[in-house]
């Protein structure tokens, strides 16, 4: 019996690719680099903002590593400053999300978004104790696809992993579960497509939120 759900927040929760797209090309272009296009951050994203500021320079063919440093460090702050900013929740999410918790499922959050912008998000958009643990990105922990982050969501939720299932949307969310030894579930409403989903060996695969009750009370 599923007792507890971790989901990623990017492409899973919320729909970020164009706030994304935003904040980037914003810093890019005070460095004279055209916008690149938003539909190209859903494969951009996934391994938090080091890895996406690296992937736009890549796209521009740009490797400087003191640039993307700078860019980085420009990009949260602008990003933490306005975090709402063209961010939604994706639709059926609210509604799976209470269900959920009125089964008594315990959820939490795991994304690779820095630890501040993604608990304010949280904050943002759902009520206050719906989710038992929120983390983003730490210093000293490892970013997904490291299962350290399911453990210690784990340890504080007081679960074994064969009562969880981790939901994301990219390969890096399946890997994360699978290495943690949890059943995983990729969503198509998100970032990336079913082929990388089934590619990555996700369990199961949603293709909208209110599929995924009824995996918890099977």
């Amino acid at each position: 019996m599923i007792k507890a759900c971790i989901f990623d927040l990017d492409g899973t929760l919320t729909n970020t690719v164009r706030t994304l797209a935003y904040f980037v090309n914003a810093e890019t272009a005070k460095h004279g680099l055209p916008p690149a296009p938003v539909e190209h951050f859903k494969q951009f994203a996934g391994n938090g903002a080091r890895t996406l500021i690296h992937r736009v320079l890549a796209y521009h063919g740009v490797t400087d590593a003191a640039l993307e440093d700078r860019i980085l460090q420009d990009y949260n702050a602008a990003y933490d400053a306005d975090f709402l900013h063209l961010c939604t929740v994706y639709d059926g999410v609210a509604d799976m999300i209470t269900a959920l918790r009125n089964q008594g499922v315990q959820l939490a959050v795991l994304s690779n978004k820095p630890q501040p912008t993604t608990q304010k998000i949280i904050k943002a958009f759902f009520d206050a104790g719906t989710f038992s643990a929120v983390f983003g990105q730490r210093e000293g922990v490892p970013l997904k696809p490291d299962p350290a982050g399911v453990f210690e969501i784990l340890e504080l939720l007081h679960r074994q992993k064969q009562e969880c299932l981790y939901i994301g949307d990219t390969s890096v969310d399946i890997n994360t579960g699978k290495s943690a030894g949890l059943a995983t579930v990729g969503v198509l409403w998100g970032f990336r497509d079913r082929a990388e989903l089934e590619g990555a060996g996700a369990t199961h695969i949603i293709a909208k939120p209110s599929e995924l009750l009824p995996l918890v009370t099977a």
